[in-house]
């Protein structure tokens, strides 16, 4: 069974308390890719793929970048696992509606069965449909992805 992780990066890797730590150490904050992420939650994250073997599917707003974009960072800077995809666009009124972007992108990538696969959801916003409530880890944007979460998100996708 195929295992998937739909990753925000903005408060679940990219996080306040990572920014704040390199304002007092007067180091940059980004470099021309975009912020830097924290490499504690990074640590989490790869925790998780290790024990999962999932492959990350970008829900994050950097998806705007482009595929071929972030799988460069990704390269770049020696993030954890295989970044797959991005979901699509999907619009619901005059809003972006995450839920409805994975369930779309789920639809499209597994026989149209989303049964065939598990999933988790790592992300700081709420904008998820209610079948997909169970399979989302809400993390704090200050700290981002923790070892708690990191534990959770395992739970899910291997149980």
């Amino acid at each position: 069974m195929q295992r998937y992780i739909f990753l925000d990066f903005d408060g679940v890797i990219c996080t306040q308390q990572h920014r704040q730590t390199l304002l007092e150490k007067h180091q940059p904050l980004k470099d021309d890719l975009g912020p830097y992420f924290d490499p504690d939650a990074v640590a989490n994250l790869r925790a998780i793929i290790d024990a999962t073997d999932a492959s990350i599917v970008v829900t994050s707003s950097w998806k705007y970048k482009g595929l071929s974009t972030l799988q460069a960072l990704w390269t770049c800077r020696n993030m954890p696992g295989t970044l797959l995809d991005v979901t699509p666009i999907v619009m619901a009124g005059f809003m972006f509606n995450r839920g409805m972007e994975i369930n779309q992108w789920l639809y499209s990538n597994t026989q149209s069965d989303p049964d065939t696969c598990q999933y988790v959801i790592l992300d700081d916003a709420l904008d998820f449909l209610p079948e997909q409530r169970p399979y989302l880890i809400n993390t704090n944007p200050d700290c981002g992805l923790t070892a708690q979460d990191a534990a959770q998100a395992i739970a899910i996708l291997t149980t």
